[in-house]
């Protein structure tokens, strides 16, 4: 299969949205919940003795589950989707600091956007198709965090704020940074104020 630059993914992209609508997948966390996962199966192997719960990390599971990521993707691909997000709405260090796993950041970016190309080959491979005939492309998720910069959570003190604008810009440079290296196409900016 033929690799894509991004100058030519800009151009087909572009290309794209002059002659039509592009359809954008739905929900990730909703087609998630359908396969009922358990703690363990949050934790995987790679987390099997982690000293905090981590069931809820959505996120998590592009390394713990990648298999169940990776056919959602393919499930919205096969239904028409020209574009899908990455599985990355809360993959910043500010959201899994939850689960203390904002270490983690960078590698789960990366590994997203990674396993949504691997469902768009793999879509392509299995209909006998390629990126000329049906141009499909990734678009890096990327929500808000569980702290507001823009309002104090303290009605008493209306100046506090519980986050820095530069520990936000760093998060969101450093989830940036994993998605566009893992080869996401698009970044895909949702409901951050």
């Amino acid at each position: 299969m033929k690799i894509q630059t991004s100058s030519h993914i800009q151009q087909a992209l572009r290309k794209e949205l002059e002659q039509r609508i592009l359809v954008i997948d739905g929900a990730m966390g909703t087609m998630i919940q359908k396969h009922k996962l358990s703690e363990s199966d949050y934790r995987g192997k790679q987390f099997q003795n982690w000293h905090k719960e981590i069931k809820g990390n959505n996120d998590i599971l592009v390394i713990t589950q990648p298999q169940i990521i990776q056919s959602i993707h393919l499930q919205y691909l096969q239904a028409g989707a020209d574009i899908i997000e990455t599985n990355t709405f809360n993959a910043q260090r500010i959201s899994l600091a939850d689960y203390d796993m904002q270490d983690y950041a960078y590698e789960i970016n990366y590994k997203a956007a990674q396993l949504a190309h691997n469902a768009i080959t793999q879509f392509y491979l299995e209909n006998n198709l390629t990126f000329e005939q049906t141009p499909k492309f990734v678009a890096g998720a990327i929500g808000p965090t569980n702290r507001t910069l823009s309002l104090s959570p303290d009605v008493a003190r209306p100046e506090y704020r519980a986050i820095t604008f530069q520990e936000l810009s760093n998060a969101y440079a450093e989830q940036i940074r994993g998605l566009i290296d893992g080869g996401a196409d698009i970044l895909l900016i949702e409901t951050i104020f």
